[in-house]
């Protein structure tokens, strides 16, 4: 009698953790030999149950692709080479850290130093153009003249 909703059932969980607990190392081996390899409570459910079936069938040919391949052991000293790696790329990464913080304020004081520098050109030339034109000689001047009326009277005012 097979699982027709295809749900769960504790039998389901117990079988398959039994598949969990066989062991990793060894070569190739078929599907009948897993089998065997399984606890005996198992046998039973795995014969009733066609999700459980193929679950076996699925692990068996994971750990036929899975034998060929040889997990190397780690050495004495690999914890060590992972911290010091993990401790420089924390070093790396704290000096850019520190800059993404310290960019804000470089941007507002270069911000007030353009400002400031801009108006200070500003006033220098507006004082540069005073004094040329203070010091300027009229008839060479090629800028129109300015003049005042302040010397001028009013129609009215009689003139001698």
């Amino acid at each position: 009698m097979g699982n027709l909703f295809q749900r769960e059932t504790e039998e389901c969980r117990k079988f398959r953790g039994a598949l969990d607990e066989l062991p990793l190392e060894g070569n190739a081996r078929s599907l009948e030999e897993w089998r065997e390899e399984l606890p005996d409570e198992e046998a039973p459910h795995e014969r009733a149950c066609t999700a459980c079936q193929a679950a076996l069938e699925e692990f068996a040919e994971t750990r036929d692709a899975l034998a060929g391949m040889a997990t190397p052991e780690a050495g004495p000293w690999f914890t060590a080479r992972v911290m010091a790696a993990i401790a420089a790329k924390e070093k790396e990464d704290g000096v850019w850290i520190s800059v993404r913080r310290l960019a804000p304020r470089l941007v507002a004081v270069s911000a007030l130093l353009l400002v400031v520098g801009g108006s200070w050109a500003l006033e220098q030339r507006s004082r540069e153009s005073i004094a040329e034109r203070r010091s300027g000689d009229v008839v060479f001047d090629s800028r129109p003249a300015t003049w005042y009326d302040d010397g001028l009277g009013t129609m009215n005012e009689v003139r001698p």
